[in-house]
């Protein structure tokens, strides 16, 4: 059997006899898309603080490569400090915030910074307010945790917590971008298998190229007369 090849010109002719089709389909995924992001899903704030680990302050030692590497290693120590059951517990009571420790945990995040001294803790909440006090909190119960084991060590705040201001969620413009592409992308997919699924000649070329045979006559329909 003979492989069926479509041609540009049917292509661009099915996409132009269903261009409402496809309009229709995109522009409803994009307004769905900007209703579900403007009105139905919650906007997310983060807070942020940035904690520097190294010697005490009035240490007159002086910094070598190795109190460096030792530092930069004791921040995957500190980074599974923060998230105990214990100081996120201790955290919760002094923020007066009615949470679960499970919750703060999975809001919470602890990333030191690759090649320093730096730890970089957020915390994400509905609540802006929420978000600065809950992370002023764990910041400030870290700091005493941290100094109890290593008392020679030194964790101070480089980057103080702020309320913030905008959400980092939902990505509005992204989502809308997204809806608009995928819209059409499925709207487009729907084309061509309904053209794949239509077996019916629609024009006389069509129909003797499948049957190598000559078209005799056409009958003309209501609307040629």
């Amino acid at each position: 059997m003979e492989e069926q090849v479509i041609s540009i010109e049917e292509i661009f002719e099915a996409l132009k006899k269903r261009w409402k089709m496809i309009a229709l389909i995109t522009i409803v995924a994009t307004v769905i898309s900007g209703v579900f992001s403007f009105f139905i899903i919650d906007p997310v704030y983060e807070a942020s603080t940035k904690l520097f680990v190294g010697k005490e302050e009035n240490s007159e030692e002086v910094y070598n490569s190795n109190d460096i590497a030792m530092y930069q290693k004791l921040l995957k120590t500190y980074s599974e400090t923060i998230k105990t059951r214990d100081l996120l517990t201790s955290a919760i009571k002094d923020s007066n915030y009615d949470l679960e420790v499970g919750a703060v945990s999975s809001a919470l995040t602890v990333v030191p910074v690759a090649d320093t001294q730096i730890l970089q803790i957020k915390y994400q909440s509905k609540d802006p307010k929420e978000a600065e006090i809950v992370l002023k909190a764990i910041s400030n119960n870290f700091i005493k945790t941290a100094k109890e084991l290593v008392p020679n060590g030194n964790v101070r705040t480089i980057e103080a917590v702020e309320m913030p201001e905008k959400p980092v969620s939902p990505n509005k413009k992204m989502n809308i971008a997204i809806a608009f592409f995928l819209g059409l992308m499925v709207s487009v997919g729907l084309v061509f298998l309904l053209e794949y699924l239509d077996n019916t000649y629609k024009t006389k070329e069509q129909l003797e190229k499948e049957l190598e045979l000559p078209v005799l006559g056409v009958i003309p329909t209501l609307e040629d007369l």
